[in-house]
């Protein structure tokens, strides 16, 4: 199975929801401690946690951000990318435009939003889905508690795994 990094949100923790429901469904996953760091330290983080390659780069809000800016920088080291509710209409450095962010070319995306989503607009997922990503609109808000499983039928998928684990 593909290994995991996982950047958590602005309010996440390395042991957050997300990441212990992943865990639970018996993915691997790292996720560095980026709680009260700004968006170049996390990257920075990420980087680190992601020298060795052969990984599944997942992005939760702020994470989302960190994230999709990595994944343009260090293509080759990730298998797919999945983007939850992604912090994508903030700039802060080292993402100065965010509107140069875009889907790695040849390597399938998954960006997950709510329809209730208060934090993020879920018109920053649809103009980055739109440049070649695969956009799942849910019906949750940013937290998406409510749609967990289907953040791990997207991992299997993008992992190349049956989505039923039975």
């Amino acid at each position: 199975m593909v290994p995991i990094v996982f950047a958590h949100g602005l309010e996440g923790s390395p042991n957050g929801r997300k990441i212990q429901f992943l865990r639970s469904a018996g993915f691997d996953v790292t996720a560095p401690d980026g709680r009260g760091l700004p968006l170049v330290e996390r990257v920075h983080g990420l980087e680190v946690a992601s020298r060795s390659g052969g990984l599944l780069l997942i992005g939760s809000s702020y994470g989302g951000l960190a994230a999709a800016h990595l994944v343009t920088r260090y293509p080759q080291r990730f298998t797919g990318l999945l983007l939850l509710a992604p912090a994508l209409h903030y700039s802060e450095s080292p993402v100065e435009d965010v509107s140069q962010l875009v889907p790695p070319s040849g390597m399938q995306t998954v960006v997950i939003h709510g329809a209730r989503d208060q934090v993020v607009p879920l018109e920053t997922s649809r103009i980055y889905a739109e440049k070649g990503a695969d956009l799942q609109v849910v019906d949750d808000d940013h937290s998406l508690v409510s749609s967990l499983p289907v953040m791990v039928a997207a991992v299997r998928t993008l992992m190349g795994l049956p989505v039923s684990a039975d």
